[in-house]
């Protein structure tokens, strides 16, 4: 009797030692990965998952074959609940030991957003809120905020009540919402963690900006020093949506330059699409005459605020144009470019030699 209880206890630690070797077995095997397969597969972890979760999400997408087991594990080592919020790039052929090992190492991927140079505040906005999973009119109110706080050192009073004005709304086109941070989004390459909130995004990218504006106020060249740095973040939203090639920003910046100093109107095309909703559109003749804030072919000087978020090359530009440029003039040649004219004659054969380009090929 005693033997056979013997024999019986050791048959189940045998089982039981063979369980664990297959269970290990299997904890720390590699699948084989299709042949179309990625290197990579990209998993996210949002706030508020849970491991249960992220296995079912596993398990669906052919990453673990067996997540009752890997959730077994994870309990027993007590590590069921150090999840780590994320994205993780997941190797195909990693082992469920090594899937574990990945989402609770607290070493996800950041969120990498690109912001593109001379968007409105509100496209960019959406930008970062489609990346991070958070309302972009969250982020442009932070923004919003940050901007008016420190507005006082870049614009002056006078100028403020009339940016005022135009944000209010006051002759607005209807649907056309202005935004106090319209300019003070710096367009570059940024590095989130996953789960970060509005605030610091908008205190992030509104802070570059903030950075390259004092940057550029120690760069300024006499022709530049009379301009708030507000209006220079205006100038080189301009420079931003006319240039087409990077070595016109400062040609554009001086001609503009050129034209203030000689007390001319701007007579910049963008300006009067921006206020209209008609970025990058043609403009008809009607829309030169509406009476804006913006218009700068029926107002002189600098509208009253960006047009766009500028780049850190056009801010540049703005503040040291070409100082060899006597230009008052420019129109494009056609090929992506501008031809670039000191007298009202010169530029009037540019703009006709432009046109029959146009009409040829057009034929």
């Amino acid at each position: 009797m005693k033997r056979a209880a013997s024999v019986a206890a050791a048959a189940v630690a045998l089982a039981g030692v063979v369980l664990a070797v297959a269970a290990w077995r299997v904890w720390d095997a590699r699948p084989d990965p299709p042949p179309a397969a990625p290197a990579t597969i990209l998993v996210r972890v949002a706030p508020g998952a849970t491991l249960r979760s992220v296995a079912a999400d596993l398990h669906g997408r052919g990453l673990l074959a067996y997540p009752r087991l890997w959730l077994i594990v994870a309990r027993l080592t007590g590590r069921d609940r150090a999840l780590q919020v994320g994205r993780y790039a997941i190797s195909p052929g990693a082992s469920p030991r090594e899937l574990l090992a990945a989402f609770l190492a607290g070493r996800p991927l950041p969120v990498v957003v690109t912001l593109p140079e001379g968007q409105e505040a509100p496209v960019l906005a959406a930008v970062l809120a489609d990346s991070l999973g958070l309302a972009a009119g969250d982020i442009l109110a932070c923004a919003d905020s940050l901007v008016t706080a420190r507005l006082d050192s870049y614009l002056p009073a006078a100028a403020r009540s009339r940016l005022h004005d135009a944000i209010a709304g006051n002759g607005r086109p209807a649907g056309r919402l202005l935004h106090w941070c319209e300019g003070y989004l710096a367009p570059d390459t940024y590095h989130f963690a996953e789960g970060t909130d509005a605030f610091t995004v908008a205190r992030t990218v509104v802070g570059l900006q903030f950075s390259r504006l004092d940057s550029v106020a120690d760069l300024r060249d006499p022709i530049a020093r009379d301009y708030s740095l507000h209006e220079l973040l205006s100038l080189a939203s301009i420079v931003e949506a006319e240039a087409r090639r990077p070595p016109e920003r400062a040609l554009i910046a001086a001609v503009y330059h050129n034209r203030l100093r000689r007390g001319m109107r701007l007579e910049a095309d963008p300006t009067v699409g921006f206020w209209l909703g008609k970025r990058g559109e043609r403009l008809l003749y009607q829309d030169l005459e509406v009476d804006s804030p913006y218009n700068t072919y029926r107002r002189a000087g600098l509208p009253v605020g960006p047009i766009g978020c500028p780049g850190l090359a056009a801010l540049v530009a703005a503040a040291r144009p070409d100082p060899s440029c006597r230009a008052l003039y420019f129109v494009a040649d056609g090929d992506g470019g501008h031809v670039f004219s000191r007298t009202l004659a010169e530029h009037e054969d540019a703009v006709h030699r432009y046109r029959g380009l146009m009409r040829g090929r057009r034929r």
